[in-house]
């Protein structure tokens, strides 16, 4: 029987440690495959407080991993995962981007919960995977209503995901 189901690569892996980290606490496991990781961060966070003067507050994070062993067709699936609480009249922005590869989630509003969002990497003949993240909240200057946007992990298995 013929079936149209494309299988994972099966030389594609993510080397053991970052080679880059630019500046929040990074866990990163890393499965004994190099296929999955989870990276888990401490501080990767920012908060709109409703007493500062400030109507917009962002940070940045980066980290690079090797890649080997992809070809033309390698598509790895990326999950962000985090937690959103805003009160209404402020809005709070997550940029995800791989490589060359970017996704952009409005949270505008009032809002308390978490997400997981997803970027399908396609990673052709990449080296490495440089992973960023900016997070950015806003509000109108003359309000005081508050933002807090956090990133918990990322994390991907290509065995179980990829194509």
């Amino acid at each position: 029987m013929i079936t149209d189901t494309v299988m994972p690569p099966k030389d594609a892996t993510f080397g053991r440690a970052p080679t880059y980290n630019s500046d929040v606490e990074l866990s990163l496991a890393i499965s004994d495959d190099k296929k999955a990781f989870t990276a888990a961060f401490s501080g990767l966070e920012i908060n709109l407080d409703p007493k500062s003067s400030a109507p917009v507050v962002s940070r940045t994070f980066t980290f690079v991993l090797p890649l080997s062993g992809t070809t033309p067709d390698t598509e790895i699936p990326f999950f962000v995962s985090g937690i959103i609480a805003s009160e209404s009249g402020a809005n709070g922005h997550l940029l995800f981007s791989v490589n060359d590869q970017t996704t952009v989630i409005d949270f505008p509003g009032k809002r308390e919960e978490s997400f997981v969002q997803q970027l399908k990497f396609k990673a052709g003949s990449a080296s490495e995977v440089r992973l960023t993240v900016f997070l950015l909240a806003d509000r109108d200057s003359k309000s005081d209503a508050s933002v807090k946007l956090i990133v918990d992990t990322i994390d991907t298995d290509i065995a179980k995901h990829g194509s």
